[in-house]
């Protein structure tokens, strides 16, 4: 990889991309007896892996996911992120796992990802961008692009959204929120809360806008005031 600020890389260029397949559910367990097994979304808690179910029996070529893989949710909730912090896991066929290669910053990673998932989504029926819906095409996720500067700029810009997110914490949150980790992930997921509540209403007066527009006469003007207005109701709503 170039050390360049414009390099355009594809995800597959930069991580390796492991799809996970169907595990029985009979030869699973809740006891922790065996492997972890990522089973999906749900198992992504806080940004990390939180298992629930395990497996002590013979699978045929299982994948595995390594401690430090970002396991993401490919089917049903899409995009839902977390770290394997605990090593060896099996992943089921509703996750996968990005390894990043020497060079890319996980964090950096994690936060191109789950922004490029939600721009993937067609706002229509009739474009197709990348066709996500309620399942993510591997394949096609693999050839997602985006820019990579060098490791240093990666780490920067981390740190300076990091620093952001903090300062707004500390605008809003509490003393406490801040003495663990556990704290401030929970006051962010609060706050992410709060802002799709407001975001939710904000695509309301959207949709009431744009239908309102509906009833003036169809000049050329006007049909690009609705698909203006359209437009933004549907990307608010990709990241609700």
């Amino acid at each position: 990889m170039e050390n360049n600020v414009d390099n355009v890389v594809a995800l597959a260029d930069v991580c390796e991309v492991l799809q996970g397949k169907n595990v029985d559910k009979k030869k699973t367990n809740d006891r922790g007896e065996g492997l972890p097994i990522v089973v999906g979304a749900s198992d992504l808690i806080q940004g990390r892996f939180v298992p629930k179910r395990w497996c002590s029996e013979k699978l045929n070529y299982p994948v595995f996911s390594e401690e430090g893989d970002i396991i993401i949710s490919v089917v049903g909730t899409l995009g839902k992120i977390g770290i394997n912090t605990d090593g060896p896991a099996i992943l089921s066929k509703h996750v996968c796992a990005l390894r990043p290669k020497s060079g890319v910053s996980r964090q950096y990673l994690m936060a191109v990802v789950s922004r490029l998932l939600l721009d993937a989504i067609p706002d229509t029926t009739d474009e197709v961008v990348l066709g996500f819906q309620s399942k993510v095409d591997v394949d096609v996720l693999k050839t997602i692009r985006f820019t990579l500067p060098e490791l240093l700029v990666q780490e920067w810009l981390v740190s300076r959204l990091t620093s952001i997110a903090t300062m707004i914490l500390a605008c809003k949150g509490k003393k406490e929120d801040f003495l663990s980790c556990g704290g401030i992930v929970s006051a962010i997921e609060q706050e992410r809360k709060d802002q799709r509540a407001h975001m939710r209403k904000l695509s309301e007066k959207l949709s009431e806008i744009a239908g309102m527009l509906e009833n003036l006469p169809k000049g050329s003007e006007t049909l690009q005031m609705i698909a203006d207005y359209r437009g933004m109701y549907s990307r608010l709503l990709k990241i609700q």
